[in-house]
């Protein structure tokens, strides 16, 4: 029969790797950029893509503002 382990006698490495979290806004930008260039409003674009309005608003943003970085 063996003894019993404990915790501290057991060694172990975890390696935790980073996991980047997708918002719901950046997942629905670039629909809402077109749709936002269609003429709709931010409430029917909300309305369409089954989101809130503040989603919607927060989605058109983030697109315009991740396209100024790029530029040069």
């Amino acid at each position: 029969m063996q003894p019993i382990r404990t915790a501290a006698e057991i060694s172990a490495q975890i390696k935790i790797c980073p996991v980047r979290r997708v918002y719901l806004y950046q997942k629905y930008s670039q629909k809402a950029k077109e749709l936002r260039l269609l003429g709709m409003s931010y409430e029917q674009i909300a309305r369409s893509l089954n989101i809130s309005k503040k989603t919607a608003i927060n989605a058109y943003k983030y697109k315009k503002y991740k396209l100024k970085l790029l530029k040069p």
